[in-house]
Formats: C-alpha cells, sequence, structure tokens
C-alpha cells in the first residue's frame, strides 16, 4: 500500500482509499446493519442530553421503546447517587469536543435493577450530537464488590483475631508477671519451714550419733538430704520467678577472680568426685579482679560445674579461667567443659529453655528441674555477658560464660548519656546527643558516621516494633578510646535473630531490621532477645 505523509493515498481513479477514506452510501448501510445487529450498546444524544437514537440493546437495558427515549433526558435513567457525577462527565464532553471521553455510572434498568454501564462518547458540536456507546459491565462491578466486601470481611476478621490475640496476650503476661511476683514474695514463706527441717534434722542427727543410734542416724540424713534438694528446686523455681518479675537486682563490688573460683571449687568438689570424676583447673595468671556481682557470679558457676559433674561419670571435668582484651575493654570466660554424655544438636538450641530435659529419662535418672541453664544464661545477660555451648554426643561438652571485667549499668561512671526513646522524633534525638558526645571524644569522621547509623538503627527498631527503650552511652577501654551503645527495650522478643543476622531471613513481625547493618559497622557486638525484652550492646572504636 502507498503512503503518503499528510495525505490520503488515492487509486488510478483519484478517489480516496484505505482508512483514511470517507465512507459510501452502501458502507453506510453495511455499517448500519452491523451495528443494528451489535450487542454493544449505542444511542445519540443532542447537545441538551435528550435521546435522539438508540439501538435495540440500548432501549432494551432501558426498559423503553424508541418512541418513549426520543424527548427524554439522559439523566432520568441515571442511578440518583451517579447523577452529579455523570453531569460532570458531560460538561467534561462539551470541553472537550471532537474527543472520546471514557466514564462509567449506574442506571436504573425498567425491573428497578442497577445496571452498571462503561461509557466511550464523543461530543461532534457541528453536527450537534453526542453520539455514544456502552457495554454493560454489571456482573463484572458485581464481581468487584463482592472481592471488595470479602477483602473488607477478612480485615475485619484479621483485626478482631489480633485484637483477641494481643488481649489473651496481654492477660498472658500479666498473669506470669503475677505469678512471678507471687513466688517472688513467697521466697521467705517457703524457704523458712525447709531451714527449719535442715536445722532441726542435723541436731538430731548429731544427738543420735552422740547416742550412738547409727540406725536412726542415717533415717534422718536421709531425710536432711532429701530436704536440700527440696530447698535447691525451690531456690531455682523461686530465682526464675525473681528474674521474670524484675524483682533481681545486680549488687556491684570489687573481688578477685582466684579467690572466688576457690570458693566455687570448694563447694562442687564432693559432688564432682562423687562420681569418680577428675577435677582440673586451669586459671590465667593475669585473671586479676573483677566489678560484678561476685554472688551471681558464683552461682552461675556453681551450675555450670554442678552439671557437668552430674553428667559425667569416670571422666574429667575442667574450668579454663582466661582474661582477654577485646576493643581495649577487659573480659573474662569460664569454661566449664566435661567428658560426660554430650548433647546432639537438635537438643542444643532447646537447652536454654524453662524446664527442659534433653531426655524425659534423664529427669529420673539425674533428677533436676531444668532450670539451672535457664538460670544461668539470664544471670549472664544481666551481667552483661553471654553463655555459648559446644557439645557433641558421647564426647562431652563446654560452656563458656562470656563477662565483662567491669560491669556497666545505669549510673555508673563509663556512663554519659541515658535517653529514653519513645517515638520516632527521639530517634534524631537520640542521634545528635549521641553525635555530640563522641565529637567531644574525638572521633573520627568516619567513626560518628558509623555511630550514627547505629544510633538510628536501634533506637529506631525499638519505637517501631516495642512500645520504646533506653538508649546508654559511654566509653570503655583503658584509653577510652571505644564507645559502647547499649539498647534495652521490653518487647518481646526477636523470633529466629540467628538467622536474620546472618542475612538470610527478616523476622515476620518486621523485629530485627537494621540489625544486619549495625552488625557490620560494630567493632564489638553482642545481643540477648527472649519473651521478656531485648538487650543489644554495639562497640565502635573511635
Amino acid at each position: 500500500m502507498d503512503r503518503v505523509q499528510g495525505t490520503t493515498a488515492t487509486g488510478e481513479t483519484g478517489e480516496p482509499t484505505g482508512l483514511g477514506a470517507p465512507l459510501g452510501e452502501r458502507d453506510v448501510v453495511c455499517y448500519r446493519r452491523l451495528l443494528a445487529a451489535s450487542e454493544t450498546l449505542i444511542c445519540e444524544l443532542d447537545l441538551d442530553g435528550r435521546f435522539v437514537k438508540a439501538n435495540g440493546p440500548m432501549m432494551q437495558v432501558l426498559g423503553a421503546a424508541a418512541l418513549e427515549l426520543r424527548p427524554r433526558s439522559y439523566l432520568e435513567f441515571v442511578h440518583p447517587d451517579d447523577r452529579e457525577a455523570t453531569a460532570a462527565s458531560a460538561r467534561e464532553l462539551n470541553a472537550r469536543a471532537g474527543e472520546v471521553v471514557a466514564f462509567r455510572n449506574r442506571y436504573v434498568g425498567h425491573d428497578g435493577r442497577e445496571i452498571w454501564l462503561a461509557w466511550q462518547a464523543l461530543c461532534d458540536r457541528e453536527a450537534g450530537r453526542v453520539f455514544a456507546v456502552a457495554q454493560d459491565i454489571t456482573a463484572r462491578v458485581q464481581a468487584e464488590q463482592a472481592v471488595v466486601r470479602e477483602e473488607a470481611a477478612l480485615l475485619e476478621l484479621n483485626g478482631s483475631l489480633e485484637r483477641r490475640i494481643a488481649e489473651r496476650t496481654a492477660a498472658a503476661e500479666e498473669a506470669s508477671r503475677a505469678k512471678s511476683e507471687f513466688l517472688a514474695r513467697m521466697s521467705h514463706e517457703l524457704r523458712t519451714p525447709l531451714n527449719a527441717i535442715l536445722g532441726y534434722s542435723e541436731l538430731i542427727e548429731e544427738e543420735l550419733r552422740e547416742r550412738k543410734e547409727e540406725g536412726f542416724a542415717s533415717d534422718v540424713r536421709r531425710i536432711r538430704a532429701a530436704g536440700k534438694h527440696l530447698l535447691q528446686l525451690i531456690n531455682d523455681i523461686l530465682d526464675i520467678s525473681k528474674i521474670e518479675a524484675g524483682k533481681m537486682l545486680v549488687h556491684v563490688e570489687e573481688f578477685a577472680v582466684a579467690a572466688m573460683v576457690d570458693e566455687v571449687l570448694a563447694a562442687v568438689r564432693p559432688g564432682i568426685e562423687r562420681n569418680r570424676n577428675a577435677l582440673r583447673v586451669e586459671l590465667d595468671p593475669a585473671a586479676g579482679s573483677m566489678r560484678s556481682d561476685a554472688l551471681k557470679l558464683r552461682q552461675c558457676l556453681l551450675n555450670l560445674l554442678s552439671n557437668a559433674g552430674k553428667f559425667t561419670h569416670d571422666g574429667t571435668v575442667s574450668l579454663r579461667v582466661k582474661r582477654q582484651l577485646v576493643n581495649g575493654r577487659a573480659w573474662l570466660l569460664f569454661s566449664v567443659s566435661d567428658t560426660g554424655i554430650g548433647i546432639a544438636p537438635e537438643h542444643v538450641g532447646q537447652l536454654f529453655r524453662e524446664f527442659y530435659q534433653v531426655d524425659t529419662s534423664s529427669t529420673r535418672r539425674y533428677e533436676g528441674t531444668g532450670l539451672g541453664l535457664v538460670i544461668t544464661q539470664r544471670l549472664c545477660h544481666m551481667l552483661g555477658g553471654e553463655i555459648r555451648v559446644a557439645s557433641t554426643p558421647g564426647g562431652g561438652s563446654t560452656f563458656t560464660a562470656e563477662l565483662p571485667a567491669v560491669h556497666i549499668e545505669a549510673g555508673a561512671p563509663e556512663v554519659a548519656l541515658e535517653i529514653e526513646v519513645l517515638a520516632e522524633r527521639d530517634v534524631a534525638r537520640a542521634r545528635m546527643a549521641v553525635r555530640e558526645l563522641c565529637q567531644k571524644l574525638g572521633a573520627r569522621p568516619l567513626a560518628l558516621q558509623k555511630i550514627a547509623t547505629v544510633v538510628s538503627e536501634l533506637a529506631r527498631n525499638m519505637v517501631l516494633y516495642t512500645s520504646g527503650g533506653r538508649l546508654i552511652v559511654g566509653s570503655v577501654g583503658t584509653d577510652q578510646r571505644c564507645v559502647f551503645i547499649r539498647a534495652i527495650d521490653e518487647g518481646a522478643g526477636i523470633p529466629e535473630l540467628d538467622e536474620i543476622l546472618a542475612g538470610r531471613r527478616v523476622s515476620r513481625n518486621g523485629r530485627g531490621m537494621g540489625l544486619v547493618g549495625a552488625k557490620r559497622l560494630a567493632d564489638g557486638f553482642r545481643i540477648h532477645t527472649g519473651p521478656t525484652g531485648t538487650w543489644i550492646e554495639v562497640e565502635v572504636n573511635l
């Protein structure tokens, strides 16, 4: 086909041909027949909006014959709620004469039902006519409305479920707190009778020994042993309850590591040697002293060494104490190893769950509540450290408690800033305050940028996914050339934390966003998370 730019191609006779050619009389007749047979709704109106012509489908939808339509305005048939919008479309159509305008509206059929029509209309002012075609989209609109209703119903159901879950979670948490507070208050009432039983049984045993009534004395010893065991179980339950209720406080004091280790070994040696085990100790000469809670550290070591002796027979239990510097900050590593039964990989991740036993038979064989390791982990967290485990089935286990030599808490000399972060506006305030502090400490520009990013990520994490928390900031190390930023919140913990930090997953509820970046920027990074909250500490060298 020949094409001429800006003109219409012509044949040998000079008559226009192709798509740009005007319709002849015969063409018009053919098109009229096609339009009459079409199911598309077609109508023609004057410029005042009165019907001039309408094809059969149009008249059928409106329920009016041609003679009935001709003097009437289209607005009579439009749904009352759509008349204003349709009139606005008509004004747009008139303003854009010669252009095709698309819109949709509802009509009221002869049987009273709503009919949705999608229009394509064009206004020809010279002819004084509006030409329009429409499609009946009622079924499609009804389907869309049904989907919208279903989505609204689902949203309402989800909202209702979330509210119910939140209410029940709050009730469960309140019940758990009430239980923990009750048990914490009951400490005196539970321990006093048992201490009386133990004290009197000891007196009775001494008197029976003096009378040389060994048979009765052995019975009293059994009573005293059972009482001690029961007291230990009660102590464990009360300790975990105190921790959960927030009733257990850290009492910081200066103490020598070697002296504290000697006290612990004197207490656990009989139990370890009862199973014919050898006890070995490797104490770093540079262990020096700690400024922390000696009583809690002693309890951690007692739990770990007692466990090692309980699950090891005819083997070796070892305690290694090492001091090391990380970013100028002193840490003590207490490693307890044994050659006992070991732990399967699938059970290692469950060790720090309350009342958990690796094997149900171990409850009967080895006794215990399953709370020792949980308490040890929580105490390590309270002291600003962590506990790690490595084990091989049949090859023994090693538990390592990593604790700072100087425990830093709110109000400590190392703390320079304590900032509450409760809303988005607090994020920028915290970032600026920490940046100003680090500038005074002489931080390099690159370190300032790292610190600002870390503070933003940690603060925003608390604001977005919990009810807020606290930022504690200060300098550490012998030369004060390292800053620590600690974020503490009381949220619901971060699920799948290991996968998040490894970059393999983002938590379902969004918690943990930004932690990967903060970890990469940090020169030191520690995090504890659980149902009672999250504790994150980042160190950045200045």
